[in-house]
C-alpha cells in the first residue's frame, strides 16, 4: 500500500513540476538594469531567452578548459616545488635529529629541537628554530 502510495504521489509531483515550467525572459526595466526572469511587467523590454544553448556553452567549456590548464600547470608545478622543498627540510631535520641524541644526554631538548624544525619547515621557513639551516638547504 505504501509503495503505490509514494508512486502516486511522485508522479503528481513530477506533473506538477512540468506543468508549472516557464519559460525565461531576458528583461531591461525602465531604469536600463537587465535581468532575467519568468514573468515580466508591463514597461519592461523582454525577449524570450533560450533556455539551453548548446554551441556557447560548448564555447565556454572549451574556453574554461584553456584557461584553466595553463593555470593548473603552473600550480601544481608550483605545489610540487613548495611540497618537495618542504619534504626536503623534514628530511634535514630527520637527519640533524640523532647527532643532536649523541651530543646531548637530554631527549627532551632534542625532541623539542625536532619538534620546531619540523614546525618551521611547515610554516616554510616563517617560524624559528636552532636547526634554521634545513629551510635554507631546501632551497638547493
Amino acid at each position: 500500500m505504501r509503495k503505490v502510495l509514494f508512486i502516486t504521489v511522485s508522479a503528481f509531483f513530477i506533473f506538477i513540476t512540468f506543468a508549472q515550467a516557464g519559460e525565461i525572459y531576458k528583461c531591461v526595466d525602465r531604469h536600463g538594469n537587465p535581468f532575467i526572469t519568468s514573468s515580466f511587467r508591463d514597461g519592461m523590454k523582454c525577449e524570450l531567452a533560450e533556455s539551453f544553448n548548446e554551441s556557447a556553452n560548448e564555447a565556454a567549456a572549451d574556453e574554461e578548459k584553456k584557461a584553466g590548464n595553463k593555470d593548473d600547470k603552473t600550480s601544481v608545478t608550483a605545489e610540487k616545488e613548495r611540497l618537495a622543498r618542504i619534504n626536503k627540510c623534514y628530511s634535514c631535520c630527520g637527519e640533524k635529529q640523532q647527532p643532536c641524541y649523541n651530543y646531548t644526554a637530554d631527549n627532551r631538548l632534542c625532541a623539542a629541537e625536532f619538534a620546531n624544525c619540523n614546525a618551521m619547515c611547515k610554516s616554510e621557513g616563517a617560524s624559528s628554530s636552532a636547526w634554521s639551516e634545513c629551510w635554507s638547504e631546501s632551497a638547493k
